[in-house]
């Protein structure tokens, strides 16, 4: 998973993993037809991980707030702890792969924080929830990548960033916004 957390992930090839993990080149063939089959198998485990820990994070919740704030670090330690799921499941070659497993535990994860927004804000439609997800889920994903390329870490600390991104979620989630 290492070689997914670098930048170079959009490069990872059968040839240079099987150099890596010490196997014969044909080897990976015998699991997956080529690389973007093991990429989108990563992204589907990302994504049921992600979901487990988002699930895990709600747990105990008392308030909308500390409901909010554990989701938002759980988002932001899977990003930061998981880094080559994450990178996984975010290549524009997995993205674009029309694959039922792949959708379907994208959009539980999804489905995760769309249930959290509607209950903390009750009076959206389903239409203005998915809105507010899509947003969330933007902002968090640039945090993200913002923090991968260090450009954040010259600004702020990691509980710094964590702090800043809870802060901000709470504030697209306020009723108005």
């Amino acid at each position: 998973m290492e070689v997914l957390a670098g930048p170079d992930a959009h490069l990872l090839s059968f040839r240079d993993l099987t150099r890596r993990l010490g196997v014969t080149t044909g080897a990976p063939y015998h699991h997956f037809k080529d690389r973007t089959d093991l990429l989108v198998n990563l992204a589907i485990d990302g994504f049921n991980l992600l979901h487990h820990r988002l699930e895990h994070a709600s747990i105990g919740t008392r308030s909308n707030d500390s409901l909010v704030e554990a989701l938002t670090v759980a988002y932001l330690d899977f990003a930061h702890e998981e880094r080559g799921y994450y990178q996984a499941m975010f290549l524009p070659e997995v993205c674009a792969q029309d694959v039922s497993e792949l959708r379907k535990a994208a959009e539980e994860s999804f489905q995760h924080v769309c249930k959290a927004i509607a209950h903390v804000q009750g009076k959206l439609t389903k239409d203005e929830v998915s809105e507010r997800a899509v947003s969330l889920w933007s902002f968090l994903h640039g945090v993200i990548n913002l923090r991968a390329a260090g450009t954040l870490g010259r600004r702020l600390s990691v509980e710094r960033e964590n702090r800043f991104a809870v802060e901000a979620v709470k504030r697209l989630l306020q009723p108005g916004n």
